[in-house]
């Protein structure tokens, strides 16, 4: 049964001028609880529009947004209990602190919450465990941080009101190989302790490869794949064709393949590239 299901969504802006536009077409696609799908595609393609709709910040122009088969705009009172329940990481959250200790700052969504002090403070005990905040930073300024620990803050803040579905938007955009594959890790850790569903728009396909159960391919605001992340990988002309690319790794081994090397061509990281490899010199057979 999905968790969360879009039917026929559509968002035109600028309605009834000469610069309306469709930035999201009759799109449809279901998701099941505790699954991460990646959501790529290029410039302008409609991720974000489309994702603002899942916890209501934008209204539909047509379709339904359904929460465990409930449209999400059947009583518009109700729209905060539902940005309680989907939350949405905005592409370089840190910008959005404001708060003067790291406590005070992850604390401010589970306050507005209406959850008393205690819990709130064992919440956040349990979220700074999961992202690897350490107990003296609580009472920094998060402003006296680096720039990947302002952006481990501003995650944890909203992992803290512990949404049952959590989107994010470019979670790892300008941050250095480290910083992203703490990012990518604390997500993974999230929806795997609270089986919390996970949505993820990034241009990063090796990212993808390592966590996505399925990735949602947008192109010129139409749904254009929904499938599993090796069959969309696998489709890799088509990926370049509409502007995207395969993991780097995939790319290179498909230059291989090109040159005769039987190699296959579903092989998406870096580790079953080593073990596809070390297989191919020592003779053996292998099946990808």
């Amino acid at each position: 049964m999905s968790v969360l299901e879009v039917k026929n969504l559509t968002h035109t802006y600028d309605g009834n001028t000469p610069y309306m536009h469709d930035a999201v077409k009759n799109v449809s696609f279901s998701i099941e609880k505790g699954e991460i799908i990646g959501i790529i595609g290029h410039t302008g393609s409609g991720k974000s529009t489309l994702v603002q709709h899942l916890n209501g910040l934008l209204k539909p122009s047509d379709g339904e947004i359904l929460l465990d088969n409930k449209n999400i705009w059947e009583n518009p009172k109700n729209i905060r209990a539902i940005r309680s329940r989907v939350g949405l990481v905005f592409q370089y959250p840190e910008y959005q602190l404001f708060e003067d200790t790291v406590y005070k700052d992850i604390a401010f969504g589970p306050k507005n919450m209406g959850l008393t002090e205690q819990e709130i403070s064992i919440r956040i005990k349990e979220i700074c465990e999961l992202v690897g905040i350490k107990d003296e930073y609580l009472e920094k300024s998060p402003f006296d941080l680096s720039g990947g620990e302002k952006r481990r803050v501003a995650i944890a803040g909203v992992m803290a009101m512990q949404p049952e579905i959590i989107i994010f938007d470019e979670p790892v955009a300008g941050l250095d190989p480290m910083g992203r594959a703490s990012v990518v890790k604390m997500i993974d850790d999230y929806s795997k302790k609270y089986n919390a569903t996970v949505l993820i728009i990034s241009h990063n396909m090796e990212d993808m490869a390592l966590i996505a159960d399925k990735l949602l391919v947008m192109n010129k605001g139409e749904l254009a794949l929904f499938d599993t992340t090796e069959n969309v990988f696998r489709q890799h002309e088509y990926l370049k064709s509409i502007g995207l690319n395969v993991p780097m790794v995939t790319q290179i081994m498909l230059s291989l393949r090109e040159k005769g090397i039987n190699i296959p061509n579903d092989i998406f990281t870096v580790e079953k590239a080593v073990d596809y490899l070390m297989t191919f010199v020592k003779g053996g057979n292998h099946n990808a």
